[in-house]
């Protein structure tokens, strides 16, 4: 709907005469407070309210997305980072990094329901809601734990590499894809027999992997060159990359396959990019250190953690450029360069890739 309550489609134009006067930009609408370290949202259409894992508060906010206010604020174990909803039971799942558990919250009251043990360091979470599973990646242990969503509990595990963490999930096939951090690979992995199936190499510090409906294409975030690979489902191959900006960590694909949202962490922008190709359109300014963000469904605004802000930000019309684009860093889509530094702990001199991965701060990304 534009200024004058006419409705358009998101990729619909609209031209702008003497009588008519469009502005054909995005919005930021709010900046709302959440919590420390605000990392992955998950949005509920039915009660009109987002749940944002505070990684630093070991906390959950429940924020309603029509008063912009906090309707709840429930504790869970020690840093939350991913969260997800299952609609058919109204219940909420955090995978608590340092307490190498889930919480299983009433998603209408905050009220817990359960806490179930799973590897070590769990950072990312996958969701079969077709199947009735629940995923974790064990960053540490190098696994990925499986949780029956109905009983609560957990059914076995799936081999997977260092890093573990995020998971996405192709209901259609039921094959899922978990990036490995460390590792810079992608297990695939079937969610019913809980075999592996395949490794896909990617690029350096993998830390999301985002399906595009429709089944053909998987994106993966490859935060420290600054780049997209996209992965023809079909073969496992990576076809090409495109550049994002600075630690792209997460992502977003809208509904109707056309825009895939990135969060660039290093820059405080979410990059808009065509889902078709790859490529960025435009960036968002929004707070420091975003982390994920999702479409709200009812109303087509861009949700926006920031873990850096403490913020929830709100985006109108997220698939129309900015007044003033930004230039792109001149480092962005470079390797690091060769260099070594000095361990503060212990003095051990580290190299490029040693610092590239920090084997030894599984916490990265979560601390920005």
């Amino acid at each position: 709907m534009d200024d004058h309550g006419t409705h358009h489609r998101p990729d619909e134009a609209v031209a702008a005469g003497a009588a008519c006067r469009v502005d054909l930009t995005h919005r930021v609408l709010a900046h709302v407070p959440v919590g420390a370290g605000p990392e992955a949202i998950a949005v509920d259409a039915r009660s009109r309210r987002a749940f944002v894992a505070c990684s630093r508060d070991n906390a959950v906010t429940a924020v309603d997305l029509d008063r912009r206010t906090i309707a709840w604020r429930a504790e869970v174990g020690r840093e939350p980072i991913p969260i997800v909803f299952d609609p058919p039971t109204r219940r909420l799942f955090t995978a608590d990094a340092r307490s190498n558990t889930v919480t299983v919250l009433d998603a209408d009251t905050g009220a817990r329901l359960a806490q179930l043990r799973v590897g070590d360091y769990p950072a990312g979470l996958g969701h079969d809601v077709a199947r009735r599973r629940v995923f974790t990646g064990d960053t540490a242990g190098a696994t990925i734990t499986a949780i029956d969503a109905d009983r609560l509990e957990v059914i076995g595990t799936v081999p997977a590499e260092l890093g573990a963490g995020s998971i996405a999930v192709d209901l259609a096939s039921g094959r899922a894809y978990c990036v490995n951090f460390m590792s810079a690979s992608v297990t695939v992995f079937d969610t019913g027999s809980l075999r592996p199936l395949d490794r896909i190499p990617v690029g350096e510090g993998p830390c999301k992997a985002e399906l595009v409906p429709g089944g053909e294409t998987l994106y993966v975030a490859e935060s420290l060159p600054g780049t997209l690979a996209r992965i023809r489902l079909r073969d496992g191959h990576v076809t090409d990359r495109a550049v994002a900006e600075r630690a792209p960590v997460g992502l977003h694909a809208a509904a109707d396959g056309r825009w895939l949202y990135v969060c660039n962490r290093g820059a405080g922008t979410v990059g808009a990019h065509d889902a078709r190709t790859g490529r960025e359109q435009h960036r968002m300014t929004v707070g420091k250190g975003p982390g994920d963000c999702v479409v709200d469904p009812t109303t087509g605004r861009l949700l926006v953690s920031n873990a850096g802000s403490g913020t929830l930000t709100v985006v109108d019309r997220p698939w129309l450029p900015s007044a003033r684009p930004r230039a792109p860093h001149p480092a962005t889509g470079r390797r690091l360069p060769e260099f070594s530094l000095p361990d503060l702990r212990g003095g051990r001199i580290r190299t490029t890739r040693e610092w590239a991965e920090r084997k030894y701060v599984i916490n990265f990304f979560a601390s920005w």
